[in-house]
């Protein structure tokens, strides 16, 4: 998403001779936080809301390049949780509201503990040159598959 183009197909652009498996594991890590990225300015654009913050959860947020790069991309502070398997969390949280371990959400509120912040680095020029690689990384993917 946002594409949602069924003839659209994976692929990796840029790469020269002195491109190694490292970096195609950086380049899929990076895909990821585009593609946050889109989804984020879609948010903003169609709620006109302006986001300031990005809080994240699951396995990928232990890498902390990841992490930075998204703060990077979205130019806005990356949070991440404690603990980590939010869902999981909040699916306790709700079954404890339930049963009455927890009186109300403001009890709940001061459970959930920020690990680390990660704030953008990245000067905006060179997020802005990033973000148009992106974009006909992209628009090279769609329309892959032709009409027999």
């Amino acid at each position: 998403s946002p594409h949602w183009n069924d003839r659209a197909r994976a692929c990796i652009v840029g790469m020269t001779a002195g491109h190694h498996r490292g970096h195609i594991c950086r380049a899929a890590l990076e895909a990821a936080c585009y593609q946050t990225r889109e989804i984020f300015d879609a948010i903003s654009m169609d709620s006109g809301v302006e986001l300031r913050a990005l809080n994240v959860d699951g396995g990928g947020t232990v890498n902390r390049f990841m992490m930075q790069f998204q703060a990077d991309m979205l130019g806005v502070e990356v949070v991440r949780p404690v603990v980590m398997e939010t869902t999981a969390l909040g699916a306790a949280f709700v079954a404890g509201l339930a049963v009455g371990v927890w009186r109300d959400l403001d009890e709940i509120e001061g459970l959930w503990a920020a690990e680390e912040r990660f704030v953008p680095r990245m000067e905006e020029r060179e997020r802005e040159r990033n973000w148009r690689g992106w974009k006909r990384a992209v628009e090279r993917s769609l329309d892959w598959v032709e009409d027999d």
